[in-house]
């Protein structure tokens, strides 16, 4: 008997060391799920949306432009740019009239001024004409 007692009390500090017992896999994921657990709350995270910006459509209002050049003369310049005479003013090849159209002079079987205006259509005229040129142009609200 005292062999017994001497093994139990064995036993009994080997028992000791183990801290969870189960019997199934069921209870082990339970007995798991619960010892990973955390006693802190998640923190909430909150979904902020940003608040629409309602950006008003303003529809563009176009007036249309009629221009008049009378060109009266072009030179060709092989040092330098070139000049074209339009409305009795002399411009200079890429410079800009008033109204911020761009001139340029091209050189080929015929000499001519394209015009180019606000808008982005191209006019041609050589010299001794008179050119209208017609464009559309937003107007400042």
């Amino acid at each position: 008997m005292l062999a017994t007692v001497i093994t139990s009390g064995f036993l009994t500090a080997g028992a000791a060391e183990l801290s969870t017992l189960f019997t199934t896999p069921e209870e082990r994921q339970i007995i798991n799920s619960n010892r990973y657990k955390t006693t802190k709350p998640q923190p909430v995270r909150e979904v902020v949306s940003k608040p629409e910006i309602e950006l008003a459509t303003q529809l563009q209002v176009y007036e249309e432009i009629t221009q008049q050049y009378q060109i009266s003369g072009i030179t060709i310049s092989q040092e330098g740019p070139s000049t074209v005479w339009i409305n009795s003013l002399a411009y200079e090849d890429g410079e800009r009239l008033e109204d911020s159209s761009k001139i340029k002079v091209m050189t080929g079987d015929e000499v001519r001024v394209r015009i180019t205006a606000p808008d982005g259509k191209n006019f041609y005229a050589t010299s001794g004409e008179t050119l209208d040129v017609t464009y559309l142009a937003p107007i400042e609200n």
